[in-house]
């Protein structure tokens, strides 16, 4: 994409720097801290938020005349704005899903369920069918220990994670312990693998997953990760319990933001405009960083689409139609939230903890990194 840029405004020189996942944030911060932060970067989750509240973020009106949002799907552009102000652009949008594999429920002579109308308890009980119908070593969900899916969770249950103004955890002890002995209720009933094995799975590259290996019933996921694990047809469902309260809804896959500090920010914004609304960038990087905002540009992408990307792009499609608005944008202090979660439920899988207690522990050690923003 950067090469294509560069041979349509041949002005402009772009240098691109590369990290791998696991050191991207503490290189970014790093960057930053020193004055030395890209002119743009992709960013995900609470880090907008973080960002924007240390002034480290372009307000982007500054360069609203380079950047056209004037084609985004209804409620993308938003997706971008903290406070009222639009500090970054969603690089494409995905959502909350529930990938499966036919070929393992087919072995385990289990049908795939009606997702118009399936529960978390059918959820529970169609993991240890799968588990116990299955050869050994193959099993019918795993964990999935993600601050976003627990905010699904606490959404279907008519609350929020985060307070309105993001400065204390909201969902209820009682809705979080029923999240964690769901979690133990998976493992005690062998629809999900032993403790030890789950953490293994999850520190695993998507194609050495127990999904990627096809040893897996059902993964909850973000819906365009569905290619990655697996050369396999995989399907894409909506999660459990949407049709008592729908909780999921179109997010950014990851956002484009400008450097405050960049010397070049009208040439900065030239180039983010490029990545979201040029059908040659679209053609390159397809659904890789979720579908596209612009719809224009989605539609030239749809023909080129395998598979398993045109399942994406129908499943977004139909959580969409169900018009749900997303919480406001996670609050400064909230990155650590995951890496706490995923903490808190292995203490209560390799009991060493209980459900309720973990709960508490949670809610109380995140409060704590809100109130220290």
């Amino acid at each position: 994409m950067i090469e294509a840029f560069e041979a349509e405004n041949p002005g402009i020189k772009v240098r691109g720097e590369y990290s791998d996942f696991g050191s991207y944030w503490d290189r970014l911060a790093t960057q930053v801290a020193g004055g030395d932060a890209p002119d743009i970067f992709a960013m995900s989750g609470s880090y907008p938020s973080e960002y924007a509240s240390r002034g480290a973020l372009l307000d982007l009106a500054e360069v609203e005349a380079e950047i056209d949002t004037s084609k985004f799907a209804e409620g993308t552009v938003e997706l971008g704005q903290i406070d009222g102000v639009q500090y970054t652009v969603t690089a494409g949008v995905n959502a909350m899903s529930m990938v499966v594999d036919p070929g393992v429920f087919e072995e385990a002579g289990v049908d795939i369920p009606d997702d118009e109308t399936w529960t978390w308890d059918e959820y529970v009980k169609l993991s240890a069918e799968i588990s116990d119908n299955s050869p050994q070593g193959t099993y019918g969900t795993t964990p999935m220990t993600n601050d976003s899916f627990l905010m699904v969770w606490a959404r279907q249950h008519g609350e929020t994670l985060y307070s309105e103004d993001g400065s204390e955890v909201a969902i209820s002890t009682d809705t979080l312990t029923d999240w964690f002995d769901m979690n133990q209720d998976l493992m005690d009933n062998r629809g999900a693998p032993p403790a030890a094995e789950s953490v293994e799975d999850i520190a695993a590259s998507p194609e050495q997953t127990l999904m990627g290996q096809g040893k897996q019933g059902m993964k909850i996921s973000w819906s365009n990760q569905m290619n990655a694990y697996s050369g396999s047809s995989l399907e894409i469902l909506k999660l459990p319990g949407e049709a008592e309260a729908s909780g999921s809804w179109l997010r950014s896959s990851q956002e484009y933001a400008i450097s405050s500090a960049s010397e070049y920010p009208a040439e900065t914004a030239t180039f983010l405009n490029y990545l979201v609304n040029s059908p040659d960038a679209a053609e390159i990087i397809r659904t890789d960083r979720g579908m596209q905002a612009n719809l224009d540009v989605r539609e030239g992408v749809l023909p080129l689409l395998d598979e398993s990307d045109a399942k994406e792009a129908t499943y977004l499609d139909r959580i969409a139609a169900m018009d749900v608005q997303p919480p406001t944008a996670l609050p400064p202090g909230s990155s650590g939230s995951l890496e706490v979660l995923d903490r808190q439920l292995f203490e209560v899988l390799f009991d060493q903890t209980t459900a309720e207690e973990a709960a508490l522990a949670f809610i109380a050690e995140v409060n704590a990194n809100l109130a220290s923003q």
